[in-house]
C-alpha cells in the first residue's frame, strides 16, 4: 500500500438500532459499525486494512481513493457524516 496515497471517504450514519454503520463508496462490500461514532470510525480503520490486506493477496491493486464529486456523480447518495480513512501504509 501506498503511504503517501490520500484517504479513503467513508460515511457513518446512525441505524434504527442506535449504532453507527459505516459504509464506503469505493468498497461497497466493505462496511463496519460501532456503538459510538469514535467506535465507528476506529472499526472502519480496521475494515479498510482488511480490505486492502485481502485484494493485496488477491493479487488485485487497491483502487486510488474517489474525489467526493466522483462518489456523487456515480449514484452513491451520501448520507451521514462524511469522514476520511487513512489506508494502511503496509499490509497488515
Amino acid at each position: 500500500m501506498l503511504a503517501t496515497m490520500r484517504p479513503f471517504i467513508a460515511f457513518i450514519r446512525r441505524q434504527s438500532s442506535a449504532d453507527f454503520r459505516v459504509s464506503f463508496p469505493d468498497f461497497p462490500d466493505c462496511a463496519t459499525s460501532g456503538k459510538t461514532i469514535a467506535e465507528a470510525h476506529k472499526n472502519a480503520e480496521r475494515a479498510l486494512a482488511l480490505q486492502c490486506w485481502r485484494l493485496h493477496h488477491e493479487g488485485t491493486p487497491v483502487p486510488p481513493p474517489s474525489f467526493m464529486h466522483e462518489i456523487a456523480s456515480g449514484g452513491f447518495r451520501p448520507e451521514g457524516l462524511l469522514v476520511l480513512v487513512a489506508p494502511p501504509s503496509v499490509a497488515p
